[in-house]
């Protein structure tokens, strides 16, 4: 997910004496803790495991700044998008861009996704976040 017109923004705070890379990193691992919450609160919790491996991570790669919720569970990834034929034809989350193959002389098991609805369903309060931080810090410089 991206912000429309953040480059411009960010250049005109670190212009004016500004710290924009503080501010984006606090309010996207504010957002990166909420998706990552709901995604914990979403995730089948048959014994914990894929539940309790979900973590948020905020990174730097090539100046941009990252929010990601992961899990280095090997078996997400089937949780998310399912299995066999039952997980190809689950309706829902969007297919993974991954080439998951999807056996089809086996049913398998519905995808129960957790990480893409959790994401989609804080779209609005995940950008309000990074838009207070920003806020915050342009106040920080005397504006209003």
């Amino acid at each position: 997910m991206t912000i429309r017109g953040m480059d411009s923004l960010v250049r005109k705070i670190d212009a004016l004496g500004g710290n924009s890379k503080k501010a984006l990193k606090t309010g996207i691992l504010q957002a990166t803790k909420l998706v990552q919450g709901d995604a914990k609160d979403l995730a089948p919790a048959d014994e914990g495991q894929l539940r309790n491996s979900i973590q948020g991570t905020v990174e730097e790669k090539s100046g941009a700044i990252i929010g990601k919720v992961s899990t280095n569970v090997e078996h997400a990834v089937h949780v998310e998008f399912g299995t066999g034929q039952r997980g190809e034809n689950s309706p829902s989350p969007p297919k993974s861009p991954e080439n998951l193959s999807y056996r089809q002389d086996w049913a398998g098991m519905d995808a129960q996704p957790y990480l893409y609805p959790a994401l989609q369903q804080n779209k609005a309060k995940t950008k309000q976040m990074v838009k207070e931080h920003l806020l915050k810090e342009i106040r920080k410089l005397g504006g209003s």
